[in-house]
């Protein structure tokens, strides 16, 4: 990890949104798969999936929104791989 620390409150901005934008990949990933829905029922998958993918970094982003000690914040910045851009989009 560089010198470069972020808050709690800054963490959980940018793991939601690299949480946010694999589901996204995810859905282009399966365009193809996905062909032969009608764009409402395509729009139900994109919701199901945005849900899920909520769900999944839920309880990481409410504890990195208490501000944690330092060292838990900068742990999750490096297990998940997170960049000062990340929560900036």
């Amino acid at each position: 990890m560089g010198s470069c620390r972020v808050s709690g409150v800054t963490a959980a901005r940018m793991l939601q949104e690299g949480f946010a934008r694999v589901g996204r990949a995810e859905m282009v990933r399966l365009r193809r798969k996905l062909a032969m829905l009608d764009a409402q029922q395509r729009a139900i998958v994109e919701g199901v999936v945005a849900h899920v993918v909520e769900a999944l970094a839920a309880d990481a982003v409410r504890l990195l929104a208490t501000q944690p000690e330092q060292h838990v914040v900068d742990s999750v910045v490096h297990v998940f791989g997170l960049s000062a851009g990340d929560g900036e989009r």
